[in-house]
């Protein structure tokens, strides 16, 4: 047995007082907390654990950088005006489905790209609730399961870039390969 701040916790096999004795003896040490105790206790434990354990240090470093960068990028798309219009135009539309091919624009480093051709969706790159303008450089097509997977998350530029190598590929010559984020683009013509 040891004994943690009036808590007193079995680190091993119980001894001759049993689980009950134990749980009496912890219930007393617990009304003897105050909350503020109990929490330091907690924490305290809880990054004891972490520290022992290089696996799962590593694992509580991942997540929390991943929080912070979807934090940080999510407050930086944000002070953004939206377009009045949220909706592609119907000719916006044709457009954006013609330059695709009339499939989907997900591409899948082992699959290649989507097949789907069926109930596509006119979607923004950079998301409208992000700031993203309803231009078609700022247009993509995708199925109903990549739109719904991608909700709105925000491109990195990486992913502008392979994105814009990729449509090279498929876009018609002299279409604009390139994301415009906020507005026009003007670079980035398929050969």
């Amino acid at each position: 047995m040891s004994r943690c701040g009036g808590l007193k916790v079995a680190c091993g096999a119980l001894d001759q007082r049993g689980v009950e004795g134990l749980l009496r003896e912890a219930s007393k040490g617990l009304a003897e907390l105050v909350p503020a105790d109990l929490f330091r206790h907690v924490l305290v434990d809880v990054l004891d654990g972490l520290l022992s354990s290089p696996w799962l240090l590593t694992l509580f470093a991942f997540v929390t950088v991943s929080a912070a960068l979807r934090t940080v990028r999510g407050l930086m798309h944000r002070g953004r005006g939206h377009d009045q219009r949220r909706t592609f135009s119907k000719s916006q539309r044709s457009e954006l489905f013609a330059r695709a091919g009339h499939r989907c624009e997900q591409y899948s480093w082992l699959f290649g790209r989507c097949r789907e051709s069926e109930r596509l969706h006119a979607d923004h790159v950079h998301p409208h609730s992000r700031g993203g303008a309803t231009v078609v450089e700022n247009g993509q097509v995708l199925c109903q399961r990549h739109n719904k997977r991608k909700s709105a998350g925000v491109p990195w530029n990486w992913q502008l870039d392979r994105l814009a190598r990729r449509r090279k590929g498929y876009f018609p010559p002299g279409a604009v390969t390139t994301v415009a984020r906020y507005g026009s683009a003007s670079t980035g013509v398929a050969a």
